[in-house]
Formats: C-alpha cells, sequence, structure tokens
C-alpha cells in the first residue's frame, strides 16, 4: 500500500511539474468555466435551482474539461485556490502526502478548515461535472472515477469538520489519488 502511494504522489508531483512548466494564467473560457462551478456548487448547496440543467447547461458550453478543472489551479494562474492563494490541487497533495514535513497543528488544522470544506465541495460539484463528459469507450471505468472523487471530496469535508488531523491527511490523499488515478487513464495532456 505504501509503495502504491509513493508511486501514485511521486507521479503526481512529476506531472504538476511538467504542467506548470507549459502553464498560464486563466483566460476567459477558465474564468467562465470557473463561475459556472461556483454558481453549481451554490446550487448543490442550497438546493435551488436546477442542478441537472446548470450541468447541460455547463456541457454544451464547455467542450472538453480543461477550463473547468482551473478551479484547482494557484489563485495566481487564475483558480480558485485557497485562502493564501496555493492551487487546491498543490494544496490536498501536499497535506495528504505521507512524506510531507508538514505538521497538522490544532492552529494549521483550524487555519485550513474553511479552505478544506471549500476544497471538498469544489470537488464534489467537480465530480458531478466530469460524470457527464464520460467518453464513449471505458464508461463504466470514468464512472467509478466521479465516483471516487465525489465520496473523496464528501469525505474531506466531514474530515476538516472533525478537526483530526490523520483523517484531513487521509481525505486529502483520497481526493488527490481520486485525480492522479482518473489523469493517468484519460488525461492526454
Amino acid at each position: 500500500m505504501n509503495r502504491r502511494l509513493g508511486i501514485t504522489f511521486g507521479a503526481a508531483f512529476l506531472s504538476l511539474g511538467l504542467w506548470s512548466l507549459t502553464a498560464h494564467s486563466a483566460g476567459e473560457e477558465e474564468k467562465e468555466a470557473q463561475q459556472a462551478v461556483l454558481k453549481l456548487m451554490e446550487s448543490m448547496e442550497g438546493k435551488k435551482g436546477d442542478v441537472k440543467a446548470q450541468i447541460a447547461a455547463i456541457k454544451k458550453k464547455f467542450d472538453e474539461l480543461k477550463p473547468i478543472m482551473y478551479v484547482y489551479k494557484p489563485k495566481a494562474k487564475g483558480g480558485i485556490g485557497m485562502k493564501d492563494g496555493a492551487g487546491i490541487e498543490q494544496e490536498l497533495a501536499k497535506i495528504g502526502s505521507k512524506n510531507s514535513k508538514l505538521r497538522l497543528t490544532k492552529e494549521k488544522i483550524a487555519a485550513l478548515k474553511d479552505d478544506l470544506i471549500k476544497a471538498g465541495r469544489i470537488t464534489i460539484t467537480i465530480a458531478e461535472i466530469t460524470d457527464v463528459y464520460a467518453p464513449k469507450k471505458d464508461t463504466a471505468e470514468w464512472k467509478k472515477y466521479t465516483k471516487d472523487m465525489k465520496k473523496a471530496g464528501e469525505e474531506l469535508i466531514e474530515a476538516a469538520k472533525s478537526g483530526e488531523a490523520a483523517k484531513i491527511k487521509t481525505a486529502a490523499n483520497n481526493v488527490s489519488a481520486s485525480c492522479t488515478d482518473c489523469h493517468s487513464k484519460f488525461r492526454n495532456d
């Protein structure tokens, strides 16, 4: 199990590093996608609006997931980011890594709580969106990954609310792993 986690995080950090070399600031499409994601997230949380219609509108407007996934990028690159500007994707990978020197003290957990809950909510929202982008080939596998992503987002919210460092690390790792697993199968860039 530890070897798999090491390989998963190694691949994640390598892909993040390579991707960051070609990363750019968010353009108009990414900003529109971000707003659509945030609006959907609020609708899902408040049980307001037609969530299915919003998801269908997102799918119709954006041919691919790339601009939608921009929400995970750092604020400086146009993503939603965490309070300190760090990217959700990077921060969760750092928190969940077994090799991280980050200590989740009570103070650190308290400072991260709202960001972790927001990251969980965004992850659940993205899982709902990605579900409708399933490819014709390997659809069942895609659906499994989106289900895992949604579950991991829910776990992250519960862990953040619990304030328990071990649960937060595990949940952050599960979110990162759900992304990395799917990307290793389906991501082309």
